[in-house]
Order: structure tokens, then C-alpha cells, then sequence
């Protein structure tokens, strides 16, 4: 909750996690390389190359796993198995990611006002906690503060997650719904649930390296209240009585 001291309202944060704290790119980009280390560890397979590979095959939209298995088996390498066990290394490795310095403020900006962070995320509960745990944002949000689909069974479009967060405050009687701020990036799927609990909305801008596009038609109610550049915008928004 909001520090009492301050002038601030007792607003609580609801964050989206891939392509809002950090870039998702980034964890796929960790993923080739890691598993680019494991064929030259374990293959001999040239350093470098698996990863180019998946690269070219990804800007070319093509599936980067089934690329490197064609690559492979010309060079003579039948891994058992060879796309499950691609998957579960992209999927179960630690990723090597890291948080912008806007990210990092922002989410320090919030832990100083004293205002409490939950995230709900879309996804497996081993990835999504690897990357929370990689980011070092267990330092500010504890464990049962994540939300992730696998774990709740429901994606965060059919809203039990948020209806999770809003309870625990439902019982002690603290807040009410436009004082849940949450921040994604995704208009397919992240604003609408919000929206329908009447919370601020914000979308961060795609700075061009978003895995989903952000210039696609939606419905009215799918549409964020409020768009920004960087999430440090998000605390002025806070600051000027926007949400209020």
C-alpha cells in the first residue's frame, strides 16, 4: 500500500511482464544462444551457427526449431527426439535478460512510494518465474504476487487473475477499482479485462521490437486509456491526478 506520509493515493500496480518490463525478444534471443552452447558442448556443432540459423529462420517467419533439425541431420547430427528437446531447452532455460534503466526506475520508483506490484503474465509457470527471477523483480514483487496463466488456469484475457488480486483487497475493504493501475503493452488482449473493472489502462509503446503489434483493430473496449513512450510516464500520469 502507499506510504501513509505521502500525498500519494493508495493506488496498486498490475504490470504485463513480456514486452512491458523487458523485451521478449531478448529472452528468445537467450534461448538460441543457449541452445547454440549445448551442440557445440555436446556435438561439436560450429559455436555460432545453430543461432544463425534460428535467426534467419525467425525473420524469415519461418519455425527457427524445424530449421536447425533440417541443419543438423545435413551435418550428420539425429538428436532423439531433436524439436522436443529444442522446445524444452527455448522454454526451461535461464534466460539471460535483463531490465531496461526505465524499467529498473520505474519499478524502484514504485517500491519507494511504497505501492504494492502484482504481475500477471500468459504463459508457463517455469518460464515465467525464470524470467522474473533473471530480471531480479522477486526483489520488489514476492511469489504470490504472480499470476500466471498455466498456474491459475486461465489466460489473462478471461479475467480471473485480476479478479484474484481485487478480492484480497475486497476483504479488508481498501480501495476501489479505479485505484488498480494496470500496464501491458498487447491491445489483443491486455486492456479489455481492465477496462471491464474500469482500472486505468496504459499501454508502453512498442519502440519497434514487440512481438505483437500494436497497430491492429480492435474493439472499442480492448483500447488502453492512456498510451506512453516509457513507464516512467506511467508515475507522472500517477503524479498529475490522471488516474483519479
Amino acid at each position: 500500500m502507499a506510504n501513509k506520509d505521502t500525498d500519494y493515493l493508495p493506488y496498486v500496480y498490475i504490470l504485463d511482464l513480456d514486452d512491458t518490463l523487458y523485451k521478449e525478444i531478448d529472452f528468445v534471443h537467450s534461448a538460441f544462444c543457449h541452445i547454440d552452447r549445448l551442440l557445440v558442448a555436446d556435438y561439436g556443432y560450429p559455436a555460432g551457427e545453430a543461432r544463425r540459423v534460428m535467426v534467419e529462420a525467425l525473420m524469415a517467419d519461418r519455425n527457427p526449431f524445424d530449421a536447425l533439425d533440417a541443419r543438423l541431420r545435413l551435418a550428420g547430427i539425429n538428436i532423439p527426439n531433436s524439436i522436443s528437446w529444442m522446445v524444452d531447452e527455448y522454454r526451461y532455460h535461464i534466460p539471460q535478460i535483463y531490465l531496461s534503466d526505465d524499467a529498473y526506475d520505474f519499478v524502484n520508483r514504485l517500491d519507494e512510494l511504497d505501492i504494492e506490484m502484482y504481475i500477471i503474465t500468459d504463459g508457463r509457470s517455469v518460464t515465467q518465474r525464470n524470467k522474473i527471477r533473471a530480471l531480479g523483480l522477486d526483489e520488489y514483487i514476492p511469489p504470490e504476487n504472480v499470476f500466471i496463466s498455466e498456474e491459475v488456469g486461465e489466460e489473462k484475457i478471461n479475467g480471473a487473475s485480476f479478479a484474484k488480486i481485487m478480492k484480497r483487497f475486497d476483504e479488508v475493504g481498501l480501495l476501489d477499482e479505479t485505484q488498480f493501475v494496470f500496464v501491458g503493452d498487447n491491445p489483443g488482449k491486455d486492456f479489455v479485462i481492465g477496462n471491464t473493472f474500469k482500472y486505468p489502462t496504459v499501454m508502453l509503446l512498442d519502440d519497434g521490437s514487440n512481438i505483437h503489434r500494436q497497430d491492429v483493430h480492435v474493439p472499442r473496449e480492448y483500447k488502453p486509456k492512456f498510451v506512453v513512450k516509457d513507464l516512467l510516464s506511467v508515475i507522472d500520469l500517477m503524479n498529475r491526478g490522471a488516474f483519479a
